[in-house]
């Protein structure tokens, strides 16, 4: 009963420790750092129980690499407890996700997708082109929750369709339609965590990931279109036009989205905070005024305020991956073992597209061997040094952002796969079967966009 009790409230103790890590960013005081990773080892041990197993593993195998890279490092058992304490911001920012969904819903914006989505098309190859850009247009807000209502409208739109059919056009265009919308967003913690990692910004950086995302987009759709061209969907009889209502809330959603991406790129080039902070603070403030002027606050207070407890309380995988990859990336930099992950990259020194092709391959693998990309993202930050010295923080980061995204449909133990698995009653590997070509040619389209701004930074 007091475990359970204990529990419910630990979304306090995790608020704590993430205004500790505000208040170190604005007093660089080293025995406050050290605090925060007496506090960082606390919630590790408090959530690995119930980390998921592949999350376990990862965290164990992380922490063992880190504590051999530190014996033979000439740190000072002091500093250990701060080595933990790196991506505390990325926690902060990952627990106030949910006030942005939270919005979304009071606003009933998720609703949009019915309406996009609904009406009578010609068949499947033009019903994957209005789906994929649907997601394209509104997962950057909606994230997780785009997947999953569009997977339940288009299974009731395809009902009558081939079972097989219906589910490789449901795992290919939901999926690669939300890793596309990812690619720009300013709420993905893979680009903001790869914009961590380089320290570019994020108003330099967004033009070219929409070229990535708007090229990965004209492809993916134009062979969806011709792969599913034969195939029949069933007249529903409903209108294909928006309503008055529905042109006037797509309206409200895209201008409300611009409007965020004003006040994160102020936050970061005016105000000069970093791009991970202006995020994580921006998030709030702007759904609650996004809420008042919608008049829609007392919905967004009531769902959002146990949705946030309750999510903030369950972020085990996250504390367990995040916190031992800290602990795992700050040993390696002190480590003589660093230079056995830079030879690769020396080795093709001089051979720039060698290593982005290096990059994306690492990313895809490991994905495939059920490693997180945020994990490999922390691989590739314990050698950003090397990496930054090669390329600029805007091409860097380019090639990171969009080799670990290009990898989201082809997670077998990603969150959206699982979700997609279930949903669909289908083997998660053969989702990822019918996604890989698509990874591939999205990783392909980031490292070519990544080459060319070589030519200008």
């Amino acid at each position: 009963m007091w475990n359970r009790n204990f529990t419910q409230y630990l979304y306090v103790f995790y608020l704590f420790v993430f205004l500790l890590d505000v208040m170190y960013l604005f007093w660089s005081n080293s025995s406050l750092y050290t605090v925060i990773g007496l506090f960082a080892i606390v919630m590790i041990v408090i959530n690995f129980k119930e980390a998921d197993r592949v999350f376990k593993i990862l965290g164990i195998i992380l922490l063992s690499a880190g504590t051999v890279f530190y014996l033979s490092s000439n740190e000072s058992i002091t500093k250990i407890p701060s080595f933990f304490a790196g991506n505390i911001g990325l926690l902060f920012l990952i627990s106030m996700l949910p006030w942005m969904n939270t919005v979304v819903k009071a606003g009933r914006y998720n609703k949009l997708l019915q309406t996009l989505l609904g009406g009578n098309v010609k068949g499947m190859g033009e019903l994957y082109v209005r789906g994929e850009a649907t997601m394209v247009s509104l997962a950057a807000f909606l994230n997780l929750s785009s997947a999953t209502i569009s997977q339940d409208l288009l299974k009731k739109q395809l009902k009558n369709a081939n079972t097989n059919v219906r589910n490789s056009f449901i795992a290919r265009s939901t999926l690669r339609g939300y890793s596309l919308a990812l690619l720009w967003s300013p709420l993905e913690i893979l680009l903001a965590t790869s914009i961590f990692i380089t320290n570019a910004n994020y108003l330099e950086v967004l033009p070219w990931m929409l070229l990535i995302a708007f090229l990965g987009f004209a492809i993916d759709s134009s062979i969806g279109k011709i792969i599913f061209r034969n195939e029949v969907v069933e007249e529903t009889g409903a209108s294909t036009n928006l309503r008055r209502g529905s042109r006037k809330k797509l309206i409200q959603f895209i201008l409300a989205l611009v409007l965020f991406l004003v006040v994160v790129v102020f936050l970061t080039n005016v105000v000069q905070f970093n791009f991970l902070f202006a995020v994580t603070i921006a998030l709030f403030p702007f759904a609650y005024i996004w809420a008042v002027l919608l008049k829609r606050k007392r919905s967004f207070l009531k769902i959002g305020w146990p949705t946030w407890k309750r999510q903030t309380n369950h972020l085990h995988n996250f504390i367990v991956l995040l916190l031992t990859l800290s602990f795992f990336t700050e040993t390696l930099n002190g480590s003589p073992y660093l230079r056995y992950l830079q030879d690769p990259l020396v080795a093709l020194e001089g051979h720039q597209v060698f290593i982005m092709l290096f990059i994306q391959a690492t990313f895809l693998i490991m994905t495939l061997l059920g490693v997180h990309p945020i994990a490999t993202m922390g691989i590739f930050g314990g050698v950003s040094e090397l990496l930054l010295n090669t390329f600029p923080s805007v091409t860097l980061t380019l090639l990171l952002a969009s080799s670990a995204i290009a990898t989201v449909p082809s997670a077998p133990y990603g969150l959206i796969v699982t979700l997609t698995s279930v949903g669909l009653k289908m083997n998660p590997y053969k989702i990822v079967l019918k996604n890989i070509p698509y990874s591939l040619m999205c990783g392909f389209i980031g490292v070519l966009i990544a080459y060319l701004t070589l030519f200008l930074y």
